[in-house]
């Protein structure tokens, strides 16, 4: 299989890392010519990757999706 991914965030990276892995063929596109800008979730949200991290704050139901 072939997959497109929009955006090569920090989660699109991942996620492309993880296809390719998988045996897919896969394709990044990111309007950006460049590193990211401060703001993007890279350096401001990194912690928000894992609901875990979150836990203390979140609820129950949200920290269980990071569960396996």
């Amino acid at each position: 299989m072939h997959v497109a991914i929009a955006g090569a965030g920090v989660m699109g990276r991942l996620l492309a890392w993880q296809l390719a892995r998988a045996g897919h063929r896969v394709s990044v596109v990111d309007p950006a010519t460049g590193p990211a800008q401060p703001g993007a979730a890279g350096f401001t949200a990194a912690g928000m990757l894992s609901p875990l991290a979150e836990q203390e704050h979140a609820e129950v139901e949200v920290a269980a999706l990071g569960w396996r």
